[in-house]
C-alpha cells in the first residue's frame, strides 16, 4: 500500500511538473504573435521610455522599416525577460534547496500571476515593461520544476524524465502563440482611455494569461507534494556569491556542468537567433504572411514534441543522453545550411526541409542537455545545478535574437543560418568531451 501511494505521488509530481512548465511557456508566448501591434499602440500613448528604446534600435539599425522594428521591440522585450530570468534562476534553484521546492514553486507561479495581472492593465508602456521585470524574475518555477523532475526520478529514469519536461516546452510553444493569435483575432480590443484601470487593445489576451497562471496555482496548491524531504536539504546558504553570474561553470557544481552549460548557452544562443530572424527570410523569399509564419512555428512545436515524446524517451534507454544529444546537434547542421540556402534559393522544399532537420535536433538536444546537467550535478545540490542550466538558456535568448538581427540586417539574410551551422561544432566538441559517469555517456539501461 504504501509503495502504490509513493508511485501515485510521484505521478502525479511529474503530470504537475508537466503542467507548470507547459502553462508557464504558453502564457510567455501570448505575447509573440502581438508585438507589431503593442509596438503601434504603445507608441501611441507612450511618455517617452519607448521612443527612448526604439531610438537605441535605430541607431543600430538605421534602414530596418516598420515590420523589422518590430521584431526588434520584441526581442528587446524578450531579451529584457530572458536577462532577469538569466540573473534570478540559480537564486530560485539555491533556495528551494534549502526550503524545499513547493514553496518556491508556488510562490513563483503566484509573481508569474501578479506580473500577467500588470500586463492585463497597461496602458502605459512602463506598466508593461514592469510587467515583463516581474515575470522573468518569477520563472523560478521552471529551474524547479527541473529540479522536481530530478528529485521524482532515478539516474536510471531521469532522461525520461526530462523528456517530459521536453514536451511541455513544445507543446506550450504552440499554445501559446495560436492563443495571441485567436485572441487579437476574434475577442474585443478594448479602447485605451487610461481612465478604467489602463484597459487596453491586449487586455483580452493578457486576461488569458491570467487564467491560465491562476489554473496553474491552484493545480500545484492541489496536487503538488513536496518533492525534497527534509534531510536531503541543504541546512545553510553557500559562501559564493548569489548573484555571480560566472556559477553556471563552477566546477564545485558537479563533473561536466560547466560543458554542459556552456554547449546549453550556444546551442540556445544560435537556435534564438533563427527564431528571431526565421519570419523575415521566409516574408522577403516565399511571401509567407502572418497566418503562415504561425503555421510555420506550430510545424516546429509539433515536430520537437514528438521526437521528445516518441523517439527520445524510448531511445534514451538504448543510447543514453549524451549520444542522443550528439545526433541532435548534427541534425541541426543541415537544417541550419538549407535555411540559409533560401535566401538565394527561395524554394519551399529547402525551408521546410531545413525547419524540420532543426525540429527533429532541438526534440533530442533540449531533453538531453536536461538530463545530462542534472544527472553530472551534485545530487544534493540539483536547484542550484539546475537554476544554473536554465540561467545558461536565459543568457542564450537573452542575446540570441540581437546577434540574429545584427547578422541578418548588418551582413546577409543567410548570415546567421551560416554561422549557426558552424558555430554548432562547439556544442558537438563538448557533448563529445564529456567525463564518464553517472550514466551521462553510455546506456540508461
Amino acid at each position: 500500500m504504501s509503495n502504490g501511494t509513493h508511485v501515485g505521488k510521484r505521478f502525479t509530481g511529474l503530470g504537475t511538473v508537466f503542467l507548470v512548465l507547459f502553462i508557464d511557456l504558453a502564457g510567455f508566448g501570448i505575447l509573440f504573435p502581438l508585438y507589431a501591434e503593442m509596438m503601434k499602440f504603445y507608441l501611441e500613448h507612450d511618455r517617452g521610455l519607448l521612443h527612448a528604446l526604439l531610438g537605441g534600435i535605430t541607431a543600430l539599425f538605421p534602414h530596418a522599416d516598420t515590420g523589422q522594428q518590430a521584431a526588434l521591440f520584441g526581442g528587446a522585450i524578450g531579451a529584457i525577460y530572458s536577462g532577469v530570468q538569466f540573473i534570478t534562476a540559480p537564486l530560485w534553484g539555491r533556495l528551494s534547496d534549502r526550503v524545499g521546492r513547493r514553496p518556491v514553486l508556488l510562490f513563483s507561479i503566484g509573481g508569474s500571476l501578479m506580473a500577467a495581472v500588470l500586463w492585463a492593465f497597461s496602458c502605459d508602456f512602463t506598466v508593461l515593461l514592469l510587467s515583463r521585470l516581474i515575470a522573468g524574475g518569477m520563472t523560478g518555477n521552471v529551474a524547479v520544476a527541473n529540479a522536481a523532475v530530478a528529485d521524482l526520478t532515478t539516474p536510471e529514469t531521469r532522461s525520461r524524465g526530462m523528456a517530459t519536461v521536453g514536451m511541455a516546452f513544445g507543446l506550450g510553444f504552440i499554445l501559446g502563440p495560436a492563443i495571441g493569435a485567436f485572441a487579437w483575432a476574434y475577442l474585443p480590443h478594448w479602447a485605451a482611455t487610461g481612465q478604467v484601470l489602463g484597459v487596453n487593445p491586449f487586455t483580452c489576451a493578457a486576461l488569458i494569461a491570467v487564467a491560465l497562471s491562476l489554473i496553474n496555482l491552484v493545480w500545484a496548491w492541489r496536487f503538488f507534494s513536496e518533492t525534497l524531504p527534509p534531510e536531503k536539504r541543504t541546512t545553510a546558504p553557500p559562501a559564493t556569491r548569489t548573484l555571480d553570474p560566472a556559477q553556471m561553470f563552477r566546477a564545485d557544481l558537479g563533473p561536466g556542468v560547466s560543458a554542459i552549460n556552456l554547449a546549453f548557452l550556444t546551442y540556445t544562443l544560435l537556435f534564438s537567433a533563427m527564431e528571431a530572424t526565421l519570419v523575415f527570410l521566409v516574408a522577403a523569399r516565399l511571401n509567407f504572411d502572418p497566418a503562415r509564419n504561425g503555421w510555420l512555428f506550430v510545424v516546429m512545436g509539433l515536430v520537437a514534441a514528438t521526437m521528445q515524446g516518441a523517439v527520445f524517451r524510448p531511445f534514451v534507454r538504448r543510447f543514453g543522453p549524451r549520444a542522443l544529444g550528439i545526433a541532435g546537434v548534427i541534425a541541426m547542421v543541415p537544417g541550419f545550411a538549407l535555411l540559409a540556402l533560401v535566401d538565394a534559393h527561395p524554394r519551399e522544399s529547402l525551408m521546410w526541409t531545413g525547419v524540420c532537420l532543426l525540429s527533429v535536433g532541438t526534440g533530442l538536444v533540449f531533453p538531453a542537455l536536461s538530463a545530462l546537467a542534472s544527472l553530472a550535478g551534485d545530487p544534493t545540490r540539483q536547484g542550484w545545478v539546475m537554476g544554473a542550466f536554465r540561467s545558461a538558456g536565459a543568457l542564450g535568448r537573452a542575446g540570441g535574437p540581437l546577434l540574429g538581427a545584427i547578422a541578418y540586417f548588418s551582413f546577409s539574410p543567410a548570415a546567421p543560418y551560416w554561422i549557426g551551422a558552424v558555430c554548432l561544432l562547439v556544442p558537438v566538441v563538448l557533448l563529445a568531451r564529456l567525463p564518464a559517469g553517472s550514466g551521462m555517456t553510455g546506456k540508461v539501461e
